[in-house]
């Protein structure tokens, strides 16, 4: 497997700023700061449709699956799958998901009917043979610049190795932090300069945001 100029790029970035860092233990980091910024910006979604039996009981816990490698973090919304070509989505369905991966609606259909479930996701293992983390080829052409903040800064937190620097590490965090809060809000105004922070789902059901896999290996 191949690895992506986008990656190659990122570690060669990551190597010049670590001096003494070995490429295993820039990616076991990689993998945390994914995840961080994942369940910080909730830039990774994908619906899912969930097909309801009318009259299930109350409590009826539905399973809800993703199409690729990664892991369901948050339950962002849930509509009614539209059955008109005019419209993409019915109206928004009261629902939860205590447990990631199990939704539970607050009130029962009477009749069979079909939802869509908006997730927020995650990275998980497995990494790729190489060792990278997967996720979304777009996010790390986007998010570059924020990535290496993390990277750098939650590296140079460990102490007594040679790349170890608090001040460094404090103020690459900083950034960090701060970029992820910017991308959640761009996120919920679906990427639009100067929208509103809020939108209604707008994306056909059954979808992803942006192409599924490792952002590099090709």
């Amino acid at each position: 497997m191949t690895v992506g100029l986008d990656v190659q790029r990122l570690m060669n970035n990551a190597r010049i700023r670590l001096p003494g860092a070995t490429d295993d233990a820039i990616q076991y980091a990689l993998f945390t700061v994914m995840d961080d910024f994942f369940k910080g910006s909730n830039t990774w979604q994908e619906d899912v449709d969930v097909f309801v039996p009318g009259g299930d009981p109350a409590g009826t816990v539905y399973q809800l699956v993703t199409e690729t490698s990664s892991t369901i973090d948050k339950l962002m919304w849930v509509f009614q799958k539209s059955t008109s070509p005019n419209f993409m989505r019915g109206p928004s369905i009261s629902a939860s998901m205590s447990t990631p991966g199990e939704l539970v609606l607050t009130t029962q259909p009477s009749s069979d009917i079909t939802y869509t479930a908006t997730l927020s996701l995650t990275v998980q293992d497995p990494t790729t043979r190489d060792g990278y983390v997967q996720f979304p080829a777009w996010v790390l052409a986007k998010y570059r610049n924020v990535i290496l903040d993390g990277l750098v800064g939650s590296m140079m937190s460990q102490p007594s190795k040679p790349f170890s620097n608090t001040t460094l590490s404090v103020f690459h965090m900083r950034k960090f932090n701060s970029k992820v809060a910017a991308a959640r809000v761009e996120m919920m105004r679906n990427n639009t300069f100067r929208q509103q922070a809020w939108r209604f789902p707008s994306f056909s059901s059954g979808s992803q945001r942006g192409n599924s896999g490792w952002g590099g290996p090709v």
